[in-house]
C-alpha cells in the first residue's frame, strides 16, 4: 500500500522540480540509452529490456525514496507516460533510419523497422504494467470508505447485540443479587434469632447457676454482718453495762454517805431533843439554870444546825458531781455504743 507522507499535498511536495527530476533523469537515461544501443546495432532484446530496466529503475526509486516519494498513482502514470516516450522515440530513430536510407535498401530495413516497432511497444507494455501494477498498490478511498462503513455496520450489529446480551445478564445479575441479598437477610435474621436464644439460654442458665450461690454467699456475709454487729453491740453493752454498774457504785456509796450523813443528823437532833427534854426538866427544878442550859442548848443547836446545813451542801455538791459524771460516762457511752452497732 502506498505510504502518505504529511508535508505532500495531493501528491505533490512543496517543490515540484525536486520532484520531477528523477521522471527527467529517466526519460533522458532511457532515451540516450535506446538511441545509443540502436546506432550500436544492439540486439532488439537488450534494448527493450534496457528500457523496462529504466522504467522499473525509476518506478522503485520514487516509490522508495523518502523525500520524493510520490502517489502511487502518479508514479504509474509517470511509468506509463515514459514507456510511451521509450516507444515514441523508438520509433522515430527507426523511421529516421528508413528516411535516410537509400530507396533501392529501403525493401530491406523492413524487417528492422519491425523488430524497432516491437522494442517500442515493448517499453509501452512494461510502462503500462507499472501502472497497473502501482493503481493496484493504491490506497482506495471509495472502497476504503465502504469497507469502514461495512466494519462500522458489523461492529455497531455486534456492539447492540453484545449490549443486549450484557443488559440481559446485568438484569440477571440484579435479580440474582436482590435475590441473594434476601436470602442472605433470611439467614442473617435466623442466625440473629438462634444466637439471641442462644444467649438467653446461656443467660438464664447462668442465672440458675448463680442464684443460689449469690444467695448462699450474701446469706453468709448477712451471718457474717449480723454476728459482728451482735458482737459489737454485745461488746458496747457490756461496756456500758460496766460503766453504768460503775456509776450505779458510785451512786450507791454517795447515797451510803448521805445516808450516814442523815443519820447522824438525826441522831444529833435526837440528842439535841433529849437535851431539850433535860434542859426542860431542869428548868422546871430552877428557871435560872434552864435558862442558863436553854441558852447553851440553843447555841449547841444553832451550831449544830450550822454543820448540818453545811454537810448536806457538801454531800448534795457531792451527789450532783457524781450523777453528772455518771451522765458523761453514759454519753461517752451511748456514741460508741451506737457507732460498734
Amino acid at each position: 500500500m502506498a505510504r502518505g507522507d504529511p508535508g505532500r499535498l495531493h501528491g505533490r511536495g512543496p517543490r515540484p522540480m525536486l520532484d520531477s527530476l528523477p521522471l527527467a533523469l529517466a526519460f533522458l537515461a532511457g532515451t540516450v540509452g535506446g538511441v545509443a544501443l540502436k546506432l550500436a546495432q544492439a540486439p532488439a532484446l537488450l534494448t527493450a529490456g534496457f528500457a523496462a530496466a529504466v522504467l522499473v529503475a525509476y518506478a522503485l526509486f520514487s516509490y522508495a525514496a523518502t523525500r520524493l516519494r510520490l502517489d502511487t498513482e502518479t508514479i504509474g502514470d509517470n511509468c506509463y507516460y515514459l514507456g510511451f516516450l521509450f516507444t515514441l522515440t523508438s520509433l522515430a530513430v527507426t523511421l529516421y533510419f528508413v528516411v535516410e536510407a537509400a530507396p533501392e535498401t529501403r525493401a530491406d530495413l523492413i524487417p528492422q523497422v519491425i523488430s524497432g516497432f516491437g522494442v517500442a511497444l515493448s517499453s509501452t507494455i512494461v510502462g503500462v504494467f507499472l501502472r497497473v501494477l502501482m493503481m493496484q498498490l493504491r490506497v482506495d478511498l471509495d472502497l476504503r470508505e465502504r469497507r469502514t462503513r461495512i466494519e462500522l455496520d458489523e461492529a455497531a450489529r455486534r456492539f447492540r447485540s453484545e449490549l443486549g446480551v450484557s443488559l440481559g445478564r446485568v438484569k440477571n445479575f440484579s435479580t440474582e443479587s436482590l435475590q441473594h441479598a434476601s436470602e442472605r437477610e433470611d439467614r442473617m435474621r435466623e442466625a440473629m434469632d438462634r444466637l439471641m436464644a442462644q444467649m438467653q439460654a446461656e443467660l438464664l442458665k447462668s442465672a440458675a447457676d448463680f442464684g443460689p450461690a449469690l444467695r448462699d454467699t450474701m446469706r453468709a456475709q448477712t451471718d457474717q454482718v449480723m454476728a459482728d454487729v451482735t458482737e459489737a453491740v454485745r461488746e458496747s453493752s457490756t461496756a456500758a453495762c460496766e460503766a453504768i454498774r460503775q456509776a450505779m457504785t458510785e451512786l450507791a456509796q454517795v447515797a451510803q454517805a448521805f445516808s450516814r450523813d442523815q443519820a447522824g443528823a438525826a441522831q444529833a437532833v435526837a440528842q439535841s431533843v433529849d437535851s431539850l427534854k433535860a434542859s426542860a426538866e431542869a428548868l422546871a427544878l430552877g428557871t435560872e439554870q434552864s435558862l442558863a442550859r436553854l441558852n447553851a442548848a440553843a447555841t449547841g443547836g444553832a451550831d449544830w444546825a450550822e454543820s448540818l446545813g453545811a454537810r448536806i451542801e457538801a454531800e448534795t455538791e457531792a451527789l450532783g458531781a457524781a450523777l453528772s459524771n455518771a451522765a458523761r460516762r453514759l454519753d461517752q457511752v451511748a456514741p460508741q455504743g451506737s457507732g460498734d452497732a
